[in-house]
């Protein structure tokens, strides 16, 4: 057995797991806190040699005679770098699963740099720290063996001062793909390796401190430090009789220097106090709302590896997102992200590097065993011989990171499911520290009151399960760690969530799944699993981030955004209502600006500031007078702004003026009619039905053909990641031979019955699918005026075997004019759905068909406008109707997105495509979520729709 694979030897001459912190030379530069300016810290980060080897076994013994070197930067991932290929698998292990052995052929990664040291660091202790090596690190300095360590995202430090001498030294770092650790580390991300975060070098005093915890409360600081001084933000010594307390919304801190015999140690701490008080969760004494999100380490050029200036970019982009809360999964973030975390204001769930998931598909697929049965005894969390493991990875964990005000909760690691390991995990956080509570999700597993957790956790439950919980005999809070899986197009429901937040005291919030795509990018194109002929991956699962792989925003993104913000706006007997959903900030810090807009145009607006306290509400007069009547819609939108002037929220409220009803000419009478034909002629018209299509196959307006193809009522559209498990009702997947009940994407018109009367042309036509019985039969009314315009009456029914909901159902134009633009009035600017809408407002926009396009990794489903009542293409036609439809406009058609696997296969067809709506189907978070809510499912068995079109 090889020393990685050993499990009494987790490591060799690393020292003690510490808190994190850099020592400065003098009391001015701890303040100041610049680690880059301290004398006693060297980075060594930069372009290092680099020889890899496909195996460990073909190392020469002596690693200083190793010849031909390359070079790699430091840190990174050598996949990334061309050294094996990146490999995304989201449980199952990349190699077999028997613990604690690792493949023979185990990849390795020499590392080789060299540093100077003066006189000055010579004469004191050197120590060496690397921040994150995944999976293990061996450690030579000057020829001579140092140490070893594994755990991939833990800190490790050794002493170097035995081997390191004045002027230049040499540094060889041995790192391996697997190690015995590598079990604990089956995390849903791309598979990577190699030195991904910093290795810096630390001058030390001979007897220096080495550790130091700081307590924190509402009331006092201790510091088990002899020697120290808090200063206030100021700089000025602190006065702690009345202290400025942290939270997220004021992260507060104060610096804590202290002091040794030629070194000063800084820490910022916040004083805060977390509690649980009859099943309600508190920050200093005040129920908080969790609004949170899960992160990953991920960077589509970088792997695993994120610079400090952009994990600050990374937070500041969620403080835009009103997000307050994260949950590091799965496992512990560099400690410079949770010192972004204490200055810039989140609540942290510090997560273990602990995730086991992969025993779950140990057996495949086999009926009856796998899953999370712990109880089989075949999982290591329930090994004897694995306990020092898992109890290692949340001490070290706590210890670095025990000094931060963000951290709320401890999380004992994922998906692991429950075993005798985890409760010893849960025992060791309890006894080492009691001002944190503890959570693991899969202590659900056991009955509530078995479960030694501090609050009751859960993933995906569908909004009725979510409420049993809440409302089960249990006096701890529900947390959702895992909610709203934003994948693709969507999540939609996150404002569903955030609904049961307010109405429970009991529910603590939760973390969005997950915050970024996980993508490498190749050749200016986002490859997900399978892209690099893996011989496990998971495909584009791990697209599934609130934000694209370069943390630009998505539609969803801002629906949540939205869902999130921290105020609720309602018109009560024409008064509003305004709800300060601060926790800890008065309303009157910020601006509410108040606006009237009618068809589309701010006629009117106010900017007020309302002092209203923390979860209080007050009402106010409406500011404006209403018209009793419109061409579009009235309505009156708030918006709350910062003092800078970003917007945190908006609401817009419906009013009761009266929308026009839509005009027409005479009714058209004077029909001609061929075998194949019946032409409708007019002053700048000519309208062409089909009696094969049942449509039209030709509009000729002001002279300019309108149509590349005929009209269609079509129910498909190319599916959403949300509805990857759905796609095998509705349509055929290409890349397979497995045929769906519905075959949507194929569906054949069949034209029953044509009747001429009047001005109408009626249709009696069905819907089905290929190799299918017709889903539904219609009815289609097309009234004539001599206006040019047509009035499309639609009355449905679907067949009653059809119990699947569908997808759509409406009208497909296909225009000759290449990205025509238009302009509409509806729900936008950004593409919407029935549920995902907190994001868009009611109102006049314009844009065009390639504007419209969302680069989702796989291309899919998008630019919906919800609620629409009006669409005005600049070359072409115009929709307009009483009620309202739902309008689409790509360039792209429904098949081209369906069968595009990557943004670089979709092919435009030199066409802009056209949808009017009677109803899409939501977006919900089904790609791991709970099936879509019955309320936004396109599911009603009949329906009626009039559109008008000119």
């Amino acid at each position: 057995m090889r020393i990685y694979e050993r499990l009494d030897k987790l490591s060799e001459n690393r020292l003690p797991q510490r808190a994190y912190y850099i020592p400065y030379e003098s009391e001015e530069k701890a303040l100041a806190g610049n680690r880059h300016e301290s004398a006693y810290y060297k980075l060594l980060n930069g372009v290092w040699d680099f020889k890899f080897y496909q195996r460990d076994f073909d190392l020469p013994e002596d690693l200083t005679t190793i010849e031909g070197w390359d070079t790699l930067p430091v840190p990174s991932c050598w996949q990334m770098y061309g050294y094996e290929k990146p490999q995304y698998t989201n449980l199952n292990y990349p190699h077999p699963v028997d613990p604690p052995y690792v493949p023979d052929e185990n990849p390795c990664g020499i590392y080789r740099t060299c540093f100077t040291l003066d006189s000055a660091w010579a004469a004191r202790n050197t120590r060496l720290v690397f921040e994150g090596v995944a999976s293990c690190v061996f450690v030579y300095v000057n020829g001579q063996y140092v140490g070893f360590s594994q755990g991939s995202h833990l800190q490790a430090e050794f002493d170097i001062a035995p081997y390191v001498k004045e002027g230049e030294n040499v540094l060889i770092a041995k790192v391996l793909r697997w190690c015995a650790g590598s079990y604990l580390e089956c995390q849903d991300f791309f598979r990577l390796a190699g030195i991904f975060r910093d290795v810096y070098l630390l001058s030390r005093e001979v007897d220096c401190i080495e550790d130091v915890e700081i307590k924190a409360d509402c009331k006092q600081i201790t510091v088990s430090a002899p020697d120290y001084t808090i200063y206030d933000a100021e700089g000025k010594v602190a006065d702690l009789s009345q202290p400025i307390l942290w939270n997220a919304e004021k992260p507060y801190l104060y610096t804590v220097v202290v002091k040794g015999k030629t070194e000063y140690i800084p820490f910022k701490v916040g004083m805060r106090e977390v509690t649980i008080e009859n099943g309600v969760f508190k920050i200093n004494g005040v129920r908080v709302i969790l609004k949170g999100v899960n992160h990953h380490d991920t960077h589509p050029t970088g792997g695993y590896v994120e610079s400090d200036e952009f994990l600050r970019d990374e937070l500041l982009k969620m403080k835009q997102l009103n997000i307050n809360s994260i949950r590091t999964s799965h496992y512990p973030p560099t400690p410079e992200f949770l010192c972004l975390c204490d200055e810039l204001g989140f609540y942290v769930m510090d997560e273990a590097d602990q995730e086991a998931h992969g025993f779950a598909t140990r057996h495949g697929n086999q009926p009856g065993i796998g899953g999370y049965d712990s109880e089989s005894g075949q999982w290591v969390t329930t090994f004897e011989e694995w306990k020092p493991v898992f109890i290692e990875r949340i001490q070290r964990m706590i210890e670095r990171d025990k000094n931060h005000a963000c951290v709320y909760s401890w999380s004992m690691g994922n998906e692991s499911a429950y075993g005798s390991n985890i409760t010893a995990m849960l025992d060791w956080a309890h006894a080492r520290d009691a001002s944190r509570p503890c959570h693991y999700e899969r202590a659900t597993t056991l009955p509530f009151e078995e479960a030694p957790v501090d609050f009751r956790s859960t993933m995906y439950p569908d909004l009725n399960r979510f409420r049993e919980w809440l409302e089960a005999d249990d006096d701890r809070p529900v947390y959702l760690c895992e909610y709203s899986h934003a994948m693709g197009n969507g999540p939609g429901d996150v404002h569903l969530y955030m609904d049961i937040f307010h109405q429970y005291e009991k529910a603590m919030g939760g973390c969005i799944w997950e915050w970024a795509d996980h993508t490498v990018l190749v050749d200016g194109v986002q490859k997900y699993g399978g892209d690099f002929d893996e011989n496990t991956h998971d495909g584009n699962f791990c697209c599934d981030g609130l934000v694209f792989s370069d943390r630009s925003f998505k539609p969803g993104s801002l629906h949540a955004k939205y869902s999130y913000q921290p105020m609720r706006v309602k018109m009560e007997d024409g008064r509003i209502a305004v709800t300060n959903d601060f926790d800890f900030t008065n309303l009157s810090e910020c601006s509410l600006l108040v606006e009237l807009e009618v068809d589309g145009q701010v006629t009117d607006s106010r900017t007020l500031t309302l002092a209203i306290e923390p979860h209080a509400t007050a009402v106010i007069d409406n500011p404006f007078t209403i018209p009793a009547t419109c061409q579009h819609g009235v309505y009156v939108k708030v918006h709350l702004l910062d003092k800078t002037g970003y917007e945190l929220g908006m609401t817009q409220l419906n009013t009761d003026s009266q929308r026009a009803a839509v005009t027409t000419g005479a009714p058209f009478t004077a029909f001609t009619e061929t075998r194949t034909h019946i032409i409708a002629e007019g002053n700048g018209f000519r309208y062409a039905f089909s009696k094969l299509h049942g449509n039209f196959d030709s509009i000729i307006k002001n002279g300019r053909e309108q149509l590349a193809a005929p009209i269609k009522l079509g129910a498909y559209r190319a599916p959403t990641d949300n509805e990857r498990t759905l796609r095998v009702n509705w349509s055929q997947i290409h890349t397979t031979n497995n045929w769906s009940r519905g075959n949507l994407h194929a569906t054949f018109n069949k034209v029953y019955d044509i009747a001429v009367e009047g001005n109408t042309i009626t249709v009696k036509a069905s819907l089905a699918g290929v190799s299918r019985m017709p889903f539904m039969h219609y009815t289609q009314v097309l009234s004539f005026f001599d206006d040019g315009t047509v009035k499309f009456t639609l009355d449905a029914k679907r067949k009653p075997e059809f119990t699947d909901y569908l997808p759509r159902l409406g009208y497909e134009i296909t225009s000759p004019v290449e990205n025509d633009g238009f302009t509409y009035f509806g729900m936008g600017p950004f593409e919407c759905y029935n549920d995902m809408n907190r994001h868009a407002s009611m109102g006049l926009y314009k844009s065009n068909a390639e504007n419209e396009y969302v680069n989702y990794v796989r291309p899919q489903e998008h630019g919906n406008h919800y609620n629409s009542t009006y669409l005005a293409m600049d070359n072409g036609l115009t929709f307009l109707t009483d009620t309202q439809f739902e309008c689409n406009v790509s360039a792209y058609d429904i098949l081209s997105l369906d069968y595009a696997q990557h943004t670089d296969e979709l092919v435009k067809n030199g066409k802009t495509n056209i949808r009017i709506d009677y109803k899409n189907s939501g977006m919900g978070s089904h790609s791991c979520g709970p099936i879509l809510p019955v309320e936004f499912r396109f599911d009603e068995m009949e329906l009626h729709f009039e559109v008008y079109m000119r």
